[in-house]
């Protein structure tokens, strides 16, 4: 008996049935069922192709009007209350140049409900994650960070 209480004990402790455990932690997929590891892989799949809805095809317009300095594109999709200006963009296109950080590539991750969607934009040796938040009547940008 106090055999088969001890070895109880012990798959409890290792496979996390009373938290995380070493071995269900590292070999999750033995203990989790197929529909499981279908959802898992789901997931990944939507990961790696863009989560969520799709952005509108403006908004990939707009990044790419990012990536490839479009000041003009830019202003004309930017919500008027952040009375942003064509100066404005230029100088900081500007400042990404002078900093070795000109846009080679984008990437679309997906999106936050209807109104924001993640890009990542390779500047220069890194990746950069940008949320792109839609204003309230869906036309224009209104947010990015």
């Amino acid at each position: 008996m106090k055999l088969l209480i001890t070895a109880v004990f012990g798959l409890v402790l290792l496979t996390g049935a009373s938290g995380p455990g070493p071995l269900k932690d590292s070999i999750g997929n033995l203990f989790a069922s197929k529909d499981q590891v279908g959802l898992m892989r789901g997931e990944v799949a939507d990961l790696r192709h863009g989560r969520g809805s799709a952005a509108p095809a403006w908004v990939a317009q707009y990044v790419s009007a990012l990536c490839a300095g479009d000041s003009a594109y830019v202003v004309a999709r930017t919500d008027a209350a952040l009375a942003v200006t064509q100066q404005d963009v230029d100088a900081q296109f500007q400042r990404l140049h002078d900093n070795g950080l000109d846009c080679t590539g984008i990437r679309y991750l997906g999106s936050v409900g209807d109104s924001q969607f993640v890009f990542v934009l390779h500047h220069g040796k890194k990746d950069v994650w940008y949320v792109f938040t839609l204003s309230e009547d869906g036309q224009t940008i209104a947010k990015v960070e």
